[in-house]
């Protein structure tokens, strides 16, 4: 029984004491906005999100009729206009 006791106490000083420490030095992060690999403002509008075997894409409109397929990494994988 005594050394039931002693488990029980002793655990509840380790959770404890965890807990302390855990909250004693908090860590706060920030988002940081990248400044390379943007897409420009003339693509247009985001329009739908398609899987394509380079990956995920990104179709683009602008206010032309311009509709581009663009890669996360803002390369432009094919352009079509509308007539």
């Amino acid at each position: 029984m005594r050394n039931r006791i002693l488990l029980i106490v002793l655990g509840v000083f380790l959770f404890l004491g965890g807990y302390v420490v855990g909250n004693g030095h908090p860590n706060f992060v920030f988002a940081q906005s990248s400044k390379h690999g943007g897409i420009p403002k003339a693509y247009g509008h985001i329009v739908s999100a398609v899987v394509t075997p380079g990956g995920t894409s990104m179709v683009f409109e602008d206010s032309e009729g311009t509709i581009r397929f663009v890669t996360i990494t803002g390369e432009v994988e094919t352009e079509l206009t509308r007539n």
